[in-house]
């Protein structure tokens, strides 16, 4: 439990100073500079997904995983998937959604290499049982992202927080940001982001080196590759078909968590205008940074829970005592938060942030009965739950913006039908999707007795 719970609080230290900066951004500049380069970040990092193909969650299960052979041709295939994705969404699609050609290009610089090389990386150093350097790595991510704050507003932040806590008057311009290089605040922060991410990366490739276990991992690859000679089999440029296969299935798996925790900056876009996509940005970006505590119990406690029920109450009481105060917490700073540290800029806030709230509290429960179904094996249930999430979120999200739209909304201002205001009802849907997930998640359970035979079937299976 403790490598799990250092690692866990390494995590969530790094996505908190990650959020913090995301915040600091955000009190520094205009909602509508934020939303647009939220909405280009989210578009970059869906991009990422799809361009890593479940790559790094294939090296945490293979033979050769820890080699650098594998982590080349995985990165390899990756990155150049995702340079023509990028492109094609860039000529294609970025001028239709209105994002700006320079922001987009650095968000996709810095999601080529978090999203699919850091990944990639990270999972080869988790291979090698080198724990301390998957966390130096993390607390090193989001230090790029805090440089890349500071270099964009960090003297107007500072006298901005010398007024918040001793009252002191500064003149303007003191407290706005200018920037760097020439460019605005918003400008500078991807730029500089994206080259420290490069950077980062290419420290990650470096830490990861491991000659012995190189050259091993290279013979016993030439060995084991059968119909296949010694020097083909250890100089292959792409991942086998085998690779791919099971890649395919992480990839939707990864796809349906991102539908239902980080499209909405995506979908509000689509919706409503940008200040508003801002918004919902700011409150996300708070929210899925405290995913790391669920995440790490489900990590935890399902290698447990194949062997029995016994630690199912614990796990419940755990998850539950953690989430319970969280989301009480933050609904209560959420006024506080609104009108006070963003000075009631950022439209809705409030309401926003507690819906989100209500969504990682039911999402917390979700979690323990995703848990236990796949330590029963039921995974394709699973599946089932997951895809009704993601259904119910793209696609209730869709007919708001188109509904907001037909109603003569063109420029993203919201809406309503019958008296019912149409953000109040978007922000209806994530918790809907979560309650419908945590009805069937508990319906496909099986009972504690059946569930004990099934424990000691899978024991007889591994047997």
């Amino acid at each position: 439990m403790s490598e799990a719970l250092i690692f866990s609080l390494f995590n969530l230290m790094a996505r908190g100073l990650s959020s913090a900066a995301g915040l600091l951004l955000a009190r520094a500049v205009a909602p509508e500079a934020f939303g647009e380069y939220a909405l280009a970040l989210n578009y970059a990092v869906l991009l990422g997904v799809l361009a890593r193909m479940g790559g790094n969650e294939v090296l945490l299960v293979t033979r050769d995983g820890a080699s650098a052979p594998a982590l080349r041709r995985w990165m390899g295939v990756g990155i150049s998937l995702y340079a023509l994705l990028a492109i094609g969404f860039a000529v294609g699609i970025a001028p239709l959604l209105g994002l700006s050609a320079f922001i987009f290009a650095f968000c996709a610089l810095r999601a080529a290499a978090e999203q699919v090389g850091l990944q990639m990386i990270n999972s080869r150093l988790q291979r090698q049982e080198r724990l301390g350097r998957v966390n130096l790595m993390t607390v090193m991510i989001s230090l790029a992202v805090a440089i890349a704050v500071a270099c964009a507003a960090g003297p107007a932040l500072y006298h901005q927080g010398v007024e918040l806590v001793t009252g002191a008057e500064f003149s303007a311009d003191m407290t706005t940001p200018a920037g760097m290089f020439g460019l605005a605040p918003v400008p500078t922060f991807v730029m500089v982001s994206a080259i420290a991410l490069v950077i980062v990366m290419a420290l990650g490739m470096w830490l990861s080196r491991d000659a012995l276990a190189d050259a091993r991992a290279e013979a016993d690859a030439a060995a084991g590759d059968e119909g296949v000679g010694q020097e083909g089999a250890g100089q292959r440029r792409l991942p086998s078909k085998a690779d791919f296969a099971r890649g395919r299935g992480f990839l939707y798996n990864n796809l349906m968590s991102f539908a239902y925790l980080q499209a909405w900056v995506i979908l509000a876009g689509l919706a409503f205008a940008p200040a508003q996509v801002a918004s919902v940005s700011v409150v996300t970006s708070i929210v899925f940074a405290l995913y790391v505590f669920p995440t790490s119990l489900y990590r935890y406690y399902l290698p447990k829970l194949t062997h029995g029920d016994a630690r199912l109450k614990e796990y419940l009481v755990i998850a539950s005592g953690f989430a319970l105060p969280v989301a009480g917490g933050l609904a209560l700073i959420a006024p506080w938060l609104a009108e006070h540290f963003l000075s009631g800029a950022y439209p809705r806030l409030t309401l926003t942030l507690r819906a989100f709230a209500l969504v990682y509290l039911v999402h917390a429960f979700v979690t323990c009965a995703f848990t236990r179904l796949a330590a029963l094996r039921l995974n394709g249930k699973r599946l089932l739950c997951q895809s009704t999430g993601a259904t119910l979120v793209v696609g209730g999200g869709l007919a708001i913006a188109a509904l907001n739209h037909s109603l003569g909304n063109a420029s993203g201002d919201t809406g309503s039908l019958l008296g019912v205001d149409l953000y109040s009802l978007f922000l209806c849907v994530p918790v809907a999707a979560e309650v419908v997930m945590l009805a069937m998640a508990i319906l496909f359970q099986p009972s504690l007795s059946r569930g004990g035979k099934a424990h000691e079937d899978n024991a007889a299976a591994s047997a």
